[in-house]
């Protein structure tokens, strides 16, 4: 399934979304990657504040990927969402 993602308020609620349906807890994303499971609560908390390494580490524990890619013309876009 494909999350779009142009705030990092949205890329909290699915990164915990995604973990919770794995049935993952932090502290298992964090074994999976060498990373403690409050290096995990930080980054769902705050992933703008994060290295995109260890995002990238975090999406790899869940199963999951960074595909970046154009966004489709279909009216105006607020800058805002950037």
């Amino acid at each position: 399934m494909d999350y779009p993602v142009r705030t990092t308020e949205q890329l909290t609620h699915i990164l915990k979304g995604v973990r919770s349906q794995k049935k993952m807890s932090q502290e298992a994303v964090g074994a999976v990657i060498g990373m403690k499971q409050e290096a995990v609560s930080t980054l769902e908390r705050s992933p703008g504040a994060s290295s995109v390494d260890r995002l990238l580490s975090v999406l790899s524990a869940l199963g999951m990927e960074l595909v970046v890619r154009d966004i489709p013309k279909t009216g105006t876009t607020s800058r805002g969402e950037w």
